[in-house]
């Protein structure tokens, strides 16, 4: 099977299809990404705040499926500590921001 290629693409508040595609170092900000038991490929993609319609089959004795499924939930669960990491990041810079926009608070005249 041939898979759409998508590489460095940005998707923001999109619908996208991951089933039937390849995607190689692409954003999802804000999407619902939909996937079903067709073959996919993600490289070195980035996850912020996307939504998981996951359509699976798992059948009955077929170790696949379950390894399948558990990269996939690895995954999903990768993209939450990024997105953590982030922005305790932020919220470090945002404190140093203000701290040197505050100003020097001393009693004493100057």
């Amino acid at each position: 099977m041939l898979l759409t290629k998508h590489e460095n693409v940005t998707f923001r508040n999109q619908t996208v299809y991951i089933s039937g595609q390849a995607f190689l170092k692409c954003q999802f900000i804000d999407c619902t990404l939909v996937l079903r038991e067709t073959i996919y490929y993600l490289q070195d993609c980035t996850f912020d705040r996307c939504n998981w319609h996951v359509d699976w089959v798992l059948m009955w004795g077929s170790p696949e499926s379950i390894v399948q499924l558990k990269a996939l939930v690895e995954r999903i669960e990768q993209a939450q500590v990024q997105l953590q990491e982030q922005l305790k990041e932020q919220e470090k810079q945002e404190k140093q921001q203000q701290a040197a926009a505050a100003p020097d608070k001393s009693p004493f005249a100057q």
